[in-house]
């Protein structure tokens, strides 16, 4: 559904003779799925597939050696699922369209919200004797939604020969849970940190660093109990949590939302847009970004040694560490990472989930960039062509990120940084018509 507002007779004699267009729009609709697989389920795989609903046998799914030959078994397949039907999505947009200045400004504004209700979910709350081998069946009785927004525009401009676009475009979207099937909590603690009803999804949990103790004099007066030891693991350079609770000790109780979804694409994307041409010459360019997403660094990115012998060189040369390392009084010398300690699997600066590690991060890159000339046609025609463009284009040429300091950019979403990065490219072509 459509409404161009400026055509209205009212807008006309509130606007005069101004140059706006606007409509105005929105949709609902509502959409069955039979994709059943999809959402949150607690069934066992077996059970899951277009024909859950038929009684028979897996065969093959058991294999047991007799008298040196295989024996291939089967088993059935359970309770056949009889309960559970399509989900349904609804969907609502709101959004609008406008130009000014006889179409030189123009964009766009969308707001959606998108449910879905009966998704895969088990009751608990009928009961059903052991004996009996199987377990219920699920049900549709869990429900989510991902809303959010986005705005682009765009101004086309001219000034003497050189004629040019710019534009840009933000949105943003994330998923939240919306109810399960008559959720129980033991206490407000376990509801809080464990319960998923009306909440976003993705949060990422762990602990905030206040700070790295500076000297033995610091950690022996440390008031709360930093590793559960009375501190008699601390050093200095160790990482300092926050205490949350104010019960004098650092443990579960004192973890806390700290950054977005780790494994999945942005919360917030943007993108940026530049085109140009002048007397021949062209460009192209488009960045795009990202923020509210966060990047965790685990494994050889966080663990010295890690598979007994891998180290980062920034956690070695940017470490805290004696000035003289056979000298235990000599002086401690500062750095970013903690004092490194071999088969430290165990310590507090490492097995914990902590803001030290995580970076909630954001980057703006320049995706494609493209300059060109066309030679002047009396030129080419010269030599029997009609038209003959000369250009250099690029890949990834760079990022601006807040990942850099890790040595890996800021699209790897692997943990340990093992994964390969975006390539950078540049090309050189000559475009020729005959």
């Amino acid at each position: 559904m459509g409404w161009r507002i400026t055509e209205e007779n009212f807008a006309k004699a509130l606007l005069g003779e101004s140059s706006l267009d606007l409509k105005l729009r929105a949709s609902y609709g509502e959409l069955g799925d039979d994709n059943i697989n999809m959402g949150i389920g607690s069934g066992d795989d077996r059970f899951i597939g277009n024909f859950a609903y038929l009684t028979g046998y897996d065969y093959a799914s058991q294999a047991v050696i007799m008298d040196g030959e295989i024996i291939t078994g089967a088993r059935d397949r359970g309770v056949p699922i009889r309960t559970i039907s399509w989900f349904t999505s609804t969907i609502t947009d709101i959004g609008a369209d406008y130009s000014f200045m006889n179409g030189k400004l123009s964009g766009t504004v969308d707001y959606f919200y998108r449910k879905r209700e009966g998704l895969r979910g088990r009751k608990y709350d009928i009961l059903i004797p052991n004996e009996v081998g199987y377990s219920l069946p699920d049900e549709n009785v869990n429900s989510d939604a991902i809303m959010g927004a986005e705005t682009s525009i765009a101004y086309n401009g001219k000034a003497g020969d050189l004629n040019y676009t710019v534009g840009g475009n933000i949105s943003f979207a994330r998923e939240k849970f919306l109810e399960s099937y008559k959720p129980r909590f033991g206490n407000s603690w376990h509801e809080y940190r464990n319960s998923s009803e009306d909440r976003w999804t993705g949060i990422f949990w762990g602990y905030e660093v206040i700070g790295q103790f500076e000297s033995f004099e610091q950690i022996n007066s440390w008031p709360v109990n930093n590793d559960g030891q009375g501190n008699r693991d601390m050093l200095p350079g160790d990482l300092i949590y926050k205490d949350v609770n104010g019960d004098g000790r650092i443990n579960g109780l004192d973890e806390r939302p700290i950054g977005f979804p780790r494994d999945r694409n942005p919360i917030v994307n943007f993108g940026l847009h530049i085109s140009a041409d002048y007397k021949g010459f062209d460009l192209k360019a488009d960045f795009s970004g990202g923020s509210a997403y966060s990047y965790n660094q685990n494994w050889e990115m966080r663990w010295p040694y890690q598979n007994t012998g891998n180290l980062l060189k920034q956690f070695y040369d940017d470490r805290w560490h004696r000035e003289d390392p056979y000298d235990l009084n000599s002086q401690w010398i500062a750095g970013r990472y903690p004092a490194l300690r071999f088969n430290a699997g165990g310590h507090n600066n490492y097995n914990k989930q902590s803001t030290f590690w995580l970076t909630n991060a954001r980057y703006l890159r320049l995706r494609t960039l493209e300059v060109g000339y066309t030679i002047p046609q009396y030129l080419v025609q010269k030599v029997g062509m009609q038209k003959a463009r000369l250009y250099v284009n690029s890949y990834n040429l760079f990022s601006i990120d807040n990942l850099r300091k890790l040595g890996v950019e800021p699209e790897v979403m692997d943990e340990n940084g093992l994964q390969y990065p975006q390539n950078s490219m540049v090309n050189v072509g000559v475009n020729l018509s005959f």
